[in-house]
């Protein structure tokens, strides 16, 4: 529109200022032959060629490609804290800060090796991270929620995360049975949790996933336990008293390993 209206403008200058009636019908006729020109050229659609329209198919297919690697890992997380808050139980400022250490050690598990490595960089970021971190070591007084804590986590895990096995070991087979007990607990409290559930014994809980494939897994024995088998995740349980002293020196120890 702007354009048309320059061009009416150069029209009436040039009928006003050529009084030549023969000069002004050419100018007329040259201005109304230039604006159909260019309104032609505009109409025609552009033709990308060459390394142009390379470039530009790859940007599609990378968005594409960004878009189907992201998904699945995000979904698992995303689904993963959803569970921690449906067991219908208030999880305390403690176990908030477990869950996420529990979550930043399993990250490379939830999404898989593949998609992980793909990601890295993003994922990292999203949850604060400078590195991947692959143990959590995990010091209270007793009764302060620890055991809780595992158990939510893994009832969570194994709910969210589609092939997931989990190994727990704790110090006897007493602790290990209750500890698959809350587990076992925790995924009932859940819609259609009970039905979930294709095995479950003193050590072994096994719970349906999302297809015919998809069995999710969790074992839990005692630490003596021998030839257990290949797992995806492991989790030590125990309660110890110690002087401060000795604490430190577990800790650097740990840490230092």
């Amino acid at each position: 529109m702007d354009r048309l209206l320059q061009r009416s403008m150069r029209l009436a200058t040039a009928s006003a200022v050529d009084h030549d009636e023969s000069v002004a019908c050419v100018s007329m006729k040259k201005a109304l032959h230039e604006l159909i020109v260019e309104t032609r050229a505009a109409a025609r659609p552009s033709r990308v060629r060459g390394p142009e329209l390379k470039l530009d198919a790859h940007v599609r297919k990378m968005s594409r490609v960004t878009a189907i690697s992201r998904s699945k890992g995000d979904v698992y997380v995303k689904e993963l804290l959803r569970y921690l808050d449906s067991f219908g139980m208030d999880r305390t400022a403690s176990q908030r800060e477990f869950h996420t250490a529990f979550l930043s050690a399993t990250l490379p598990h939830i999404y898989g090796s593949a998609e992980f490595e793909r990601n890295r960089t993003r994922i990292l970021r999203e949850h604060n991270l400078q590195k991947p971190r692959h143990e959590v070591l995990v010091v209270t007084p007793r009764r302060w929620g620890k055991t809780t804590s595992v158990a939510m986590f893994v009832a969570a895990l194994v709910l969210s995360t589609a092939d997931m096995w989990v190994s727990i070991f704790s110090t006897g087979q007493r602790a290990s049975s209750s500890l698959l007990e809350a587990i076992y607990k925790m995924v009932c409290a859940t819609p259609n949790g009970s039905q979930r559930v294709l095995r479950r014994n003193q050590e072994q809980l096994y719970l349906n996933g999302d297809g015919p494939d998809d069995t999710r897994r969790v074992y839990s024995y005692p630490s003596s336990v021998q030839g257990v088998p290949p797992t995806l995740m492991r989790i030590t349980t125990s309660a110890y008293t110690v002087s401060a002293p000795a604490l430190r020196s577990i800790v650097c120890r740990r840490l230092s390993s």
